[in-house]
């Protein structure tokens, strides 16, 4: 939201996205953490070369997730391009002891593993507030919004874990529609992966099977 305070980018990369919401006023500050120097190096020599009227709102720091990083109730934290395993084991390292400070929201961008990350989520009761899907050339990428919220929810189901709360909602939204939106057929043909993909992965699981069944009979097929 614009206004927000400080805005942590862990596995920063170049820092793109974070530097244009500094610039743009979205956010008043950056702390970009990378595991690796090289990465640090290139977001602070784009930001120096770009925005330098704005070194003084800007740490860089090299570390292993949020190990040893104190997050402020209003903070924003922002991962992408990851794993979702990753994703899943750094936030357990920080947030697992429900005393310490968390941000206000989860900005998560996982590549792999969704299922094993909403699982963690819910563990350590982050509420998943929204879920978006990018297309990019053929390749459909996952965003998930959490936020900090002490309210109880109903556990997810194991189709909700695997494809997504807010993506059940939305494919079921669609499926009885006599005319369709170019972003409703795009939703639905991820929705059809979704369905070949745990078909393929209940070849040697049960469960996934159960889930691909599951899948496939909501979707009508």
């Amino acid at each position: 939201p614009a206004g927000s305070g400080r805005l942590i980018d862990v596995g920063c990369d170049h820092g793109a996205v974070p530097l244009d919401l500094l610039s743009k006023g979205i956010v008043k500050e950056l702390l970009l953490i990378d595991i690796n120097k090289e990465p640090l190096e290139r977001a602070e020599k784009r930001a120096t070369k770009r925005f330098p009227q704005y070194r003084d709102r800007i740490s860089y720091l090299q570390n292993d997730g949020l190990k040893g990083i104190d997050c402020r109730s209003d903070d924003i934290l922002l991962i992408s391009g990851l794993g979702g395993e990753t994703i899943a084991e750094i936030l357990t390292s920080a947030f697992v002891d429900r005393d310490k400070t968390r941000p206000s929201r989860l900005i998560l961008q996982p590549q792999t593993k969704q299922y094993e990350l909403r699982a963690v989520l819910q563990e350590l009761s982050f509420f998943l507030g929204e879920e978006q899907l990018v297309l990019d050339d053929v390749r459909f990428y996952t965003i998930i919004v959490c936020f900090n919220d002490n309210v109880e929810d109903s556990p997810l189901s194991e189709l909700e874990l695997y494809i997504g709360p807010g993506f059940v909602i939305k494919v079921l939204g669609i499926l009885g529609r006599s005319e369709l939106s170019e972003t409703d057929k795009l939703l639905l043909e991820w929705a059809e992966k979704q369905a070949d993909r745990l078909k393929l992965e209940g070849r040697g699981d049960a469960g996934r099977a159960h889930l691909a069944e599951e899948w496939a009979e909501l979707l009508g097929r």
